[in-house]
């Protein structure tokens, strides 16, 4: 009972934190984060406990105990627990308290929250016009992008189908030296595009954006993203999937003031019946996978379930148990110096030293040549103990102040990249958040290259600024706030004429 009844509070504390959050930034990220953070270190532990205690939960998370370690409800476990949440909670305490108020008061013209007048209204109109998007170079480097991804992995793929195996195990088991390449150009063909659709739909009244986008842009966006749907679908990947619809959705929403929630339901329920379906029909094998679609196509529409029961949950909620479980010790700064020497691509260096989840699964005693997920609470705890834990939560809660913080540094000299980094940087954060849970402080290298600046550097070649108004025009935008807001008399009063006849 002592385990429902912890899950119970942390549970409740990191819901108050949120709201609270969510209530002073109104950003949609900040809720999905900490969802993501919860979803991979907390979640899991319900059926887990359940199961424990005689129950059962119906999950088939059973075989990670094979494969790494048994599981029991004991004083290691307790610890586990109150280590996720202490984690969670230093994260959102880092934000409560180096956030600052009406962080969500920034670049946009008109109004703040709720009808009142925002403080950098003024600023905002007269000197930060929106940024001029064009469709055509993002659709470029995704297409192009997308077909160096098959190029190489298209000798793996026809391995496969000669073997008659699934496209994702036998990639997954021989990755090679370019699969991170592949990895790599399948996010540079996704996440772009995804913000490209969904400032798109979003038109005239994205607050950040304007399109330049000809009538062919709706087709070929629609050409990219159901050949990169297809190419992911048979290789079973859905990672790149779930990054690209994560940020879509966010940069949807943070781009209007008053977003159509129902078609952003539907499009988020869309996306998670495609990543459903990759889920379940990702061990067919390839050569047989069209046939295998037809006849359980109806087997695969379970979203609930997939979200409710998936393995996800797990790996990683296992791995401080493990840690703490068999008194593996921290190697002081490991994560460091690991990361450091990740600078050099492993083709370069073939004996580049492992980062430190090597470590944990040796420690561990998990079945080698098998992929785990690593917690990133825990890959801090193997560098530098407990405080550790509470080290890399604050670095990750600072980080995340400055993605939500930074469009407030915006000035009238500041360049294009810092604009655009200030204006998708939440978004972008939030989407990445679920990879960098699921590994250690070296997370951070594929983190920022992967999730931040590779999109960045795409739609940095897609935006131009927009011709700011005209001194006569800023004049006549002043002189209508102030008559709105009561600060100037009729202009009549003013008005030559009417100095003329006071003569």
């Amino acid at each position: 009972m002592e385990y429902f009844t912890l899950l119970t509070l942390v549970t409740a504390v990191i819901m108050l934190l949120a709201a609270g959050l969510y209530r002073r930034t109104g950003d949609l990220g900040i809720l999905v984060g900490i969802c993501a953070l919860y979803y991979w270190s907390l979640y899991g532990a319900w059926f887990v406990v359940i199961d424990k205690l005689g129950g059962s939960s119906g999950q088939h998370y059973h075989y990670l105990e094979y494969k790494m370690f048994p599981l029991a409800l004991d004083g290691f476990y307790m610890a586990t627990l109150a280590t996720y949440a202490g984690f969670i909670i230093v994260v959102q305490l880092t934000l409560l308290f180096m956030l600052p108020h009406q962080a969500r008061t920034t670049l946009f013209p008109g109004t703040g929250n709720r009808g009142r007048q925002s403080p950098n209204a003024m600023r905002v109109n007269t000197e930060l016009p929106r940024l001029v998007l064009r469709h055509e170079p993002i659709l470029i480097i995704g297409i192009l992008a997308g077909l160096a991804s098959y190029l190489v992995i298209r000798e793996k793929l026809s391995t496969a189908w000669a073997l008659n195996t699934s496209a994702y195990w036998y990639t997954r088991a021989q990755t090679g030296p370019w699969f991170t390449l592949h990895q790599v150009l399948n996010r540079v063909a996704l996440v772009p595009a995804a913000i490209g659709v969904a400032t798109l739909a979003a038109g005239s009244r994205s607050r950040f954006f304007v399109n330049a986008a000809p009538r062919y842009v709706w087709p070929a966006y629609a050409v990219l993203l159901g050949g990169m749907s297809a190419f992911t679908f048979v290789l079973g990947n859905k990672n790149e999937v779930f990054t690209a619809l994560i940020t879509g959705v966010l940069a949807y929403a943070g781009s209007l003031r008053r977003p159509d929630w129902r078609k952003l339901g539907l499009v988020f329920g869309l996306g998670l019946w495609f990543l459903t379906a990759i889920d379940f029909f990702r061990g067919t094998p390839i050569s047989r996978i069209g046939e295998v679609f037809l006849e359980r196509y109806s087997e695969s529409t379970d979203v609930g379930h997939f979200v409710a029961s998936s393995n996800e949950a797990f790996a990683a909620h296992f791995s401080m148990y493990g840690v703490l479980a068999t008194g593996t010790e921290p190697k002081f700064g490991y994560s460091l110096y690991s990361l450091a020497c990740s600078i050099v691509p492993r083709v370069l260096w073939p004996e580049r030293p492992p980062d430190i989840y090597l470590y944990y699964s040796q420690s561990v005693g998990a079945i080698e040549n098998q992929g785990y997920s690593l917690h990133h609470a825990t890959g801090w705890y193997l560098n530098f103990g407990y405080p550790g834990v509470a080290i890399g939560a604050m670095v990750l809660g600072l980080l995340w102040v400055q993605t939500l913080g930074a469009q407030r540094r915006i000035g009238r000299r500041t360049g294009l990249l810092f604009r655009l980094a200030a204006v998708i940087g939440p978004w972008l954060f939030a989407a990445g958040l679920p990879p960098l849970i699921r590994s250690g402080p070296e997370g951070y290298k594929g983190f920022l290259l992967e999730c931040l600046l590779i999109p960045l550097g795409v739609l940095a070649f897609a935006c131009r600024p927009r011709r700011g108004p005209s001194r006569a025009e800023r004049h006549k935008m002043m002189l209508n706030q102030s008559w709105a807001a009561g600060e100037v008399m009729p202009q009549t009063a003013f008005s030559p004429a009417a100095f003329r006849g006071s003569r």
